[in-house]
């Protein structure tokens, strides 16, 4: 008996001392090792991470040789980093106007033409702060998606697209670009045309007009009733019907019944599209109240 409890000490001994010896190696660098008075020096190669980020480059359009317009076909890495490899190593030390000279020597024109005073640039965003040049993604995004770029500031917008009603952005079908430009546009909201109206008619141009009899909401802005970006009602409202038109129509079907075995018509299914249901507008000769 006295053998075997000798031995079971001697293993519990044993298993302690290793552990011990392996918590020791384990240890963060950054936090002193038991028994030991200085931390050790900690020596970081970054020589692999660095050969690791500039062969991702050669997979980018920077890397066309063919391409008069690119870095590779003017002096490499030079074209961006400057004659001393000093530019955009040291990104946090960095002002956005340094980070952005490199990029804006070449992208000054098209899309980009009116980001010196955009909502980005006011608010001291950099190219690299939505780009990584050393990438072979589309527009070399840091993420995969846009939706992903643009959710990681705008959550409120990514939360809306999580909404029953929504543009397909999540799935792919859109983008955000299809509505705003992020690197600036005369008008307001970062949108591509010069309203929200003439932005949403891009796509939804059987709402254009010009119409006979017009829906005043319609023609001032999508937004009066719509949220584009996502909504617990359909399609895109910003409030159930009866309730959204009476937002303005007040006292308009006073007499409706909404609940109960007394449920008027008027406000079943599509509610006040069972009558008016060319509520955008309308060219037809007795579309008055916009039921033709």
């Amino acid at each position: 008996m006295r053998h075997w409890l000798i031995l079971m000490v001697a293993a519990i001994g044993l298993v302690t001392a290793n552990a011990t010896i392996a918590w020791e190696m384990d240890a963060d660098p950054e936090r002193p090792i038991r028994g030991v008075d200085k931390i050790p020096e900690v020596v970081v190669d970054r020589t692999a991470q660095i050969e690791e980020h500039v062969q991702r480059i050669f997979n980018s359009p920077h890397a066309f040789t063919a391409d008069e317009r690119t870095p590779f076909s003017d002096e490499v890495c030079i074209t961006c980093h400057g004659r001393g490899m000093e530019t955009l190593f040291n990104i946090e030390k960095e002002t956005p106007e340094r980070l952005n000279e490199p990029c804006l020597s070449c992208h000054e024109e098209g899309a980009r033409s009116h980001w010196k005073g955009s909502t980005h640039e006011f608010a001291g965003l950099a190219c690299v702060n939505c780009h990584a040049m050393h990438n072979e993604r589309p527009e070399l995004l840091k993420a995969d998606t846009q939706m992903e770029v643009c959710g990681s500031c705008h959550l409120d917008r990514r939360s809306d697209f999580g909404k029953p009603s929504h543009h397909p952005v999540p799935e792919g079908i859109m983008q955000c670009t299809d509505c705003h430009n992020p690197h600036g546009t005369p008008g307001l909201r970062k949108l591509v045309g010069h309203t929200i109206n003439e932005t949403c008619f891009n796509c939804h141009a059987e709402k254009r007009g010009p119409f006979l009899w017009e829906h005043n909401p319609a023609r001032e802005s999508c937004v009066t009733c719509h949220n584009p970006h996502g909504s617990i009602h359909r399609p895109l409202l910003n409030a159930r019907a009866p309730t959204l038109c009476q937002q303005c129509h007040l006292g308009t079907h006073s007499d409706v019944g909404l609940s109960g075995a007394g449920m008027d018509f008027r406000v079943q299914g599509r509610s006040c599209l069972n009558c008016h249901s060319q509520i955008h507008g309308t060219n037809h000769p007795r579309g008055r109240v916009f039921r033709e």
